[in-house]
């Protein structure tokens, strides 16, 4: 019986191959091809079962059936830029998706946001992305309109392909008014002024530089280094603030 069922498989199997415009459509109503598995590739923000829940894909759908308004559904979710599903038989279905990439979190709500201004629907306590906080709090739940936001989140985004490695230990991003870029960084403790648009050899530089106070810096101290002017990173190393002495406390007349 097992044997004469998957000789049949084959030869279906077979002819819808050859036969794409009519062996689909004669296939959707076998119930040899109806999904008892779903999986989900390409969800880091999105847990699986949102991606599934999105798509309209259900446990006991064919596998033949036309994956086009799956694939529209999956397209309409805000953290989704592409979907496809794909069949793997003879009864599983693959949902694959890539996600919109998020590049700062949106000082005040902590939202991600997009390199564009999308803010994405992603609560950030419960997917772990460690992304610099940006801007200003956004004036709508989908969209960041504040200009001076708008191109923090833009350099935001060139200085992470820029200079992925770097930017991982960048934890807020600014734009000055002189239009200077500004990084707070998390490790080593320290600010840094970079020229906009600052390309790789300055980059370079600035790592050179960070490595060097990483060195020198002593314990709770912090560092400024302007990486603005043309072949040199100009570096103050700060000294730790003192903690306050607690003032005398008068004797207790006793």
């Amino acid at each position: 019986m097992r044997r004469a069922r998957l000789i049949a498989f084959a030869l279906v199997a077979a002819a819808a191959g050859s036969s794409p415009f009519w062996g689909p459509p004669a296939l959707r109503h076998l119930p040899w091809f109806a999904a008892d598995r779903v999986e989900v590739a390409g969800a880091r923000l999105l847990a699986p079962h949102e991606v599934v829940q999105a798509s309209g894909v259900r446990i006991g759908m064919n596998v033949w059936a036309d994956p086009a308004a799956w694939e529209a559904a999956l397209r309409r979710h805000p953290v989704i830029a592409s979907a496809s599903v794909e069949r793997k038989l003879p009864s599983t279905l693959r949902i694959r998706i890539v996600e919109k990439r998020p590049v700062a979190f949106l000082s005040g709500t902590l939202r991600p946001a997009t390199a564009t201004g999308e803010i994405l629907p992603v609560d950030p306590a419960r997917v772990p992305v460690d992304l610099p906080i940006a801007g200003t709090a956004p004036d709508s739940a989908s969209r960041v309109r504040d200009r001076a936001t708008l191109r923090v989140l833009a350099e935001a985004a060139r200085l992470a392909d820029a200079d992925p490695m770097l930017m991982a230990r960048v934890s807020e991003v600014g734009i000055r008014r002189d239009g200077a870029t500004r990084l707070v960084m998390a490790a080593p403790r320290a600010e840094v002024l970079l020229a906009s648009g600052a390309a790789e050899p300055r980059l370079t530089q600035l790592r050179a530089a960070l490595a060097d106070v990483d060195r020198r810096l002593p314990g709770g101290g912090r560092a400024v280094l302007d990486a603005r002017f043309a072949d040199q990173v100009v570096v103050r190393l700060l000294a730790p603030t003192p903690a306050p002495v607690p003032a005398p406390q008068p004797p207790s007349q006793n």
